[in-house]
């Protein structure tokens, strides 16, 4: 596209992109005097945090709620007087039976609570009856063995960095599919033989390293928890924003325009180049950049990169914080003067094709919390070592609630299990109405008594993207909770896909990451930021967006 333009303006700063990221940085920009312009090339800012009405209640449609790490995401709440709040209810695992001769579990799929002492699954006592329960005498009498092992074994700098590798060097198999794989693939969306350690959990190896115990560097981590003073403490890895997490963005926006900054829907970045160098009209000072931006509208599908749609015009700007997905910032990113070709040349991972579909019915039977805050699913196929779990009911061809048969059960023979088939579709529950008291509240006040609201995700890697209706929904509540709900019972639902979000960081992708923002340090007041150079995760993102915005605060040029 043509640089030509219809009219050029000055700015303190252009951040691009309206996302998460894009919002933090310009609202610390602001913060710090300056006047930025935020532009996001679709029709709403927050990117996957959005809101929306169901059962006439405002409710998270993407994110809900944020591992707590750090205190970037907290911090930034607590300056914008939102109070942090912890779910309500405990968590469950939906479990593959154990393996056979064990004694120890039964032949079906099965709940079991999360336990008590454990970061993203990574018990600080593997031999914790609530940890044995899930994972069986023989896996956490491995993984208690991390206790006997070098600090560094799995924390050298020749040892695979992934997470799965990770855990299993430490603490074995058992550790890794019943507790670790599940919950992490149901955070984050990717397995963790998929993930970088460092990114998803970061300075633990290196903790594993300095005290001797992955056990140990967990413990650590739960204990500077307990100790927090932010609200954001205590036995919950995740926290949300009271009210729910989409105020979040909605305070930034306001924020930001409140400061002397301007937000812009439907424009998108065309092209970047450095400022021309000449001396402007009143003898002001060159900007460092000039940005093309045009109108946007949507393309050929919702996960499509919106294309430009009408006239150019340019901002002239000091400071660039690009925040925008990955295909947009590489390809404004190429040719940067000082910046190598090879740099930009990334192979962004796909992320898994993510359905959510959110459902609220009268059901007197889910008044009791069956499932507590809600369920991981662990995936289909994990090798099973030896344990014991509680028995659920599952849907029936019949639709009725039913004990799962079982047809791939122990061999007679004492030989290894056949795979039992798992009896939902859905990959985690959340029954929002118990989690999130706000969301009970507000469908109460509306509605009258048992009225609730469950939210079942559906999408893994490398899987189709899913199919999912209102009768999936309800077979998949049946046979995780037990409650069987009739269509008529439902007031109102929803479906909303996120297709490609959540790109998985590998090991791989990580330095390659890293490589390109040591190459573009050097340049003068540009810097990158979202989650595809973050890693995935609220708490990551604002983060990496507010050091972004620091290096920029300063005088002319960063």
């Amino acid at each position: 596209m043509s640089e030509e333009a219809v009219g050029e303006r000055r700015w303190d700063a252009l951040v691009i992109g309206g996302g998460i990221a894009g919002l933090t940085a310009a609202w610390d920009l602001v913060r710090a005097g300056l006047r930025p312009l935020l532009i996001e090339a679709r029709g709403y800012t927050g990117g996957l945090v959005a809101a929306g009405r169901i059962g006439g209640a405002r409710m998270d449609l993407g994110a809900e709620g944020f591992v707590v790490r750090g205190h970037a995401a907290t911090s930034m709440l607590a300056e914008l007087g939102l109070r942090t709040a912890a779910p309500h209810g405990r968590p469950r695992l939906f479990l593959p039976p154990l393996a056979p001769g064990s004694g120890a579990g039964p032949s079906q799929w099965g709940l079991h609570r999360f336990p008590d002492h454990a970061y993203l699954g990574i018990p600080a006592d593997p031999l914790a009856p609530d940890v044995v329960a899930i994972i069986g005498q023989e896996a956490a009498r491995r993984a208690a063995q991390d206790a006997d092992l070098p600090g560094s074994v799995g924390t050298g700098p020749g040892d695979p960095a992934d997470l799965a590798s990770f855990v299993t060097a430490r603490m074995g198999a058992g550790v890794l599919e019943r507790l670790v794989r599940p919950i992490v693939a149901g955070i984050h969306s990717a397995d963790p033989a998929d993930l970088a350690a460092d990114v998803v959990m970061p300075r633990l190896r290196r903790a594993t390293a300095e005290l001797g115990s992955l056990s140990a560097a967990v413990a650590a981590v739960l204990e500077r928890r307990r100790a927090r003073q932010d609200g954001a403490g205590g036995r919950s890895v995740d926290a949300a924003v009271e009210g729910g997490l989409f105020r979040l963005t909605d305070a930034l926006r306001e924020a930001i325009e409140a400061g002397g900054g301007s937000v812009r829907t439907r424009t998108g970045a065309q092209w970047l180049r450095p400022g021309s160098g000449q001396e402007r009209a009143g003898g002001q000072a060159p900007a460092a950049w000039r940005v093309g931006i045009a109108p946007t509208r949507r393309g050929a599908t919702p996960s499509d990169e919106p294309v430009p749609d009408g006239a150019q015009e340019v901002v002239a700007t000091d400071r660039v914080v690009v925040a925008c997905s990955a295909g947009a910032a590489l390809r404004l990113l190429r040719g940067i003067p000082g910046l190598p070709a090879s740099a930009t040349e990334l192979t962004v991972p796909v992320g898994a094709p993510i359905a959510r579909f959110t459902l609220v019915a009268r059901a007197p039977e889910l008044s009791g919390g069956p499932v507590g805050s809600g369920l991981l699913v662990a995936p289909a196929g994990v090798a099973e070592p030896a344990g014991r779990g509680e028995p659920v009911a599952a849907a029936s061809s019949t639709g009725t609630g039913a004990s799962m048969p079982d047809s791939h059960g122990t061999d007679p023979g004492g030989g290894p299990a056949r795979p039992v088939a798992c009896p939902v579709r859905a990959k985690a529950l959340s029954h929002l109405s118990a989690k999130w008291p706000w969301v009970g509240a507000e469908l109460r006040a509306l509605h009258g008594p048992d009225v609730h609201a469950l939210r079942l995700s559906y999408g893994r890697p490398g899987q189709p993207r899913p199919q999912v209706d209102l009768q999936v929904a309800l077979d998949d509540v049946a046979a995780l909770t037990g409650v069987r709900i009739k269509p008529e019972a439902v007031i109102d639902h929803m479906l909303v896909r996120w297709d490609g979000t959540l790109p998985p960081v590998t090991p791989a992708y990580r330095e390659r990451t890293r490589l390109l923002e040591e190459q573009l340090a050097p340049v003068t007041g540009l810097k990158v930021t979202g989650a595809w150079v973050a890693g995935t995760g609220i708490a990551a993102v604002v983060e990496h967006a507010r050091a972004a915005a620091g290096h920029l605060r300063g005088s002319h040029g960063g």
